[in-house]
């Protein structure tokens, strides 16, 4: 939910800023509307699964590797819009530390202690309606991409992972250089060559 909360903030400081929103409309988006409503329907129903069903299935397995490998796929189709690179790396690394650890994303009971200092951690525990489970730092298979990174909101405590902040970044690239200032002329980053 991390990157729900960074969308909305980048959202509002590109208005701060005086972004035109609109022009990400104008951009050349690849794929389609099937391709991303595809997409929206494998994730849709990965979330179904995991409020839903107390245990990972190899289903929930299939249903996680096909939507992130749809969502990599539609993405990498649009990779030279800004940003989309970057995305396509978190949603790698995230994929890649779930799937080494049955399909959840991991994290350790001091970062779910820190995320929520009400609740018990307790090891193997699969906190309801969300993707992670508690393991201890030595179980966790690539605990380096796992959920460690500790975010402290106003509103609201998160751990994150490399991926998460890939993510917010490649979204903040995508904001930020895929829009323009009020009344300037949008620049076709195709025409710039890198230096």
């Amino acid at each position: 939910m991390i990157f729900v909360d960074a969308v909305i903030f980048l959202v509002i400081l590109a208005l701060l800023f005086r972004r035109d929103l609109a022009t990400l409309s104008r951009l050349d988006y690849r794929g389609g509307w099937k391709l991303a409503l595809m997409v929206l329907g494998l994730f849709i129903l990965q979330a179904a699964l995991i409020i839903y069903v107390p245990r990972q299935t190899m289903f929930q397995i299939v249903v996680l590797i096909l939507s992130q490998l749809a969502l990599i796929f539609l993405l990498l189709l649009n990779r030279h819009l800004p940003g989309i690179k970057l995305f396509v790396l978190g949603v790698v690394l995230n994929t890649v530390v779930m799937v080494a650890n049955g399909g959840w994303m991991p994290m350790t009971p001091d970062t779910y202690h820190f995320a929520h200092p009400d609740r018990k951690a307790e090891i193997y525990a699969k906190p309801g309606g969300s993707k992670n489970i508690v393991l201890s730092r030595s179980e966790t298979r690539l605990w380096v991409l796992s959920d460690i990174i500790p975010v402290n909101l106003p509103w609201r405590r998160n751990v994150v992972s490399i991926g998460d902040l890939c993510l917010v970044l490649g979204a903040a690239q995508f904001i930020f250089l895929g829009t323009q200032k009020r009344g300037e002329k949008l620049v076709d980053l195709r025409d710039i060559s890198p230096t």
